[in-house]
């Protein structure tokens, strides 16, 4: 095996182990949910994964549209609520994002969109509404 195998052949075992917990806790919940709500299981582990799915791409999408400045600090979580809504970076200066920082957001995103996308993909597969063929 090359070297540079290695790394690609861990991280995807990586992908794969957080994306099964991931669906796992979804079906397992989803199924909860079902029979608490008298819902057929068919219909229920679907929808939970739907809405889990779709809730992760809309996180990557936010996570990855983040601009190249950050608020100066030693901390970002200490701003509070004024660093939410803006007042806080107004107050104590911004900042450019390092190059760890930036590599941090793309990957973080590309992780939230990959498990979304992977979450829909079965999430249509287990549909009995849809056919595939």
């Amino acid at each position: 095996m090359p070297d540079g195998a290695a790394p690609l052949l861990a991280a995807a075992r990586r992908l794969a182990v957080l994306f099964g917990v991931i669906a796992g806790l979804t079906i397992g919940l989803s199924l909860l949910t079902g029979l608490a709500l008298d819902s057929p299981a068919g219909r229920a582990v679907p929808t939970g994964l739907y809405v889990v799915g779709s809730f992760l791409l809309v996180v990557g999408v936010f996570s990855g549209i983040r601009g190249p400045v950050r608020p100066k600090g030693d901390d970002e979580g200490r701003e509070g609520m004024g660093g939410l809504f803006g007042v806080g970076i107004f107050s104590q200066g911004i900042r450019t994002a390092t190059a760890d920082e930036r590599r941090d957001a793309r990957s973080t995103s590309w992780l939230f969109l990959t498990i979304g996308l992977l979450l829909l993909v079965l999430a249509i597969g287990l549909d009995d509404r849809t056919r595939l063929l």
